[in-house]
């Protein structure tokens, strides 16, 4: 009997629970936003008295700027050009997926070792001051030219063949 009563509650409290008026969101975009609201820049959530709501994903680059100890979480994500204009964030996750020019990987080797120079084609000089390139693919037009220009790296592996 008695698990006949728990059965009963627990589906007349589901039945109401359900039956209770939705709140229709009216609010819309402002005609010229300042952001674009596209789904990458934007989260959705639902608050617990059910309304939903809009949070950016992330923090702006000022605020990671101004709280530096955030810069390595996922919360910040800089832009290529904030990257290149402050390259000592380059090789840090902060600055991780951004694609950057040729000329700016053949700018410095910290560039020219980040993800987003993968496919940088490198001049000759460039690959010759820069040994650790050996294996990337914008250096590999002077495999031999690297080689031999240091003897340890001409034993290596990566020189053999």
């Amino acid at each position: 009997m008695l698990s006949y009563q728990i059965f009963f509650y627990l589906t007349t409290g589901l039945l109401a629970a359900n039956a209770l008026p939705q709140v229709k969101l009216l609010s819309k975009l402002p005609k010229n936003p300042i952001e674009t609201p596209a789904p990458d820049v934007w989260a959705w959530g639902v608050h617990p008295n059910g309304l939903g709501y809009k949070a950016r994903n992330g923090l702006s680059v000022d605020q990671c700027f101004k709280n530096p100890n955030l810069i390595d979480t996922p919360a910040c994500k800089f832009p290529a050009e904030v990257c290149i204009e402050y390259p000592e964030f380059a090789s840090r996750s902060v600055c991780a997926g951004n694609t950057y020019p040729a000329d700016v990987c053949a700018s410095s080797i910290v560039f020219a070792k980040t993800e987003g120079c993968a496919d940088a084609i490198y001049p000759k000089k460039f690959c010759l001051a820069n040994l650790v390139l050996l294996t990337a693919n914008g250096c590999k037009q002077f495999k031999t030219d690297m080689c031999a220009a240091d003897v340890k790296l001409a034993e290596s592996e990566n020189c053999a063949g």
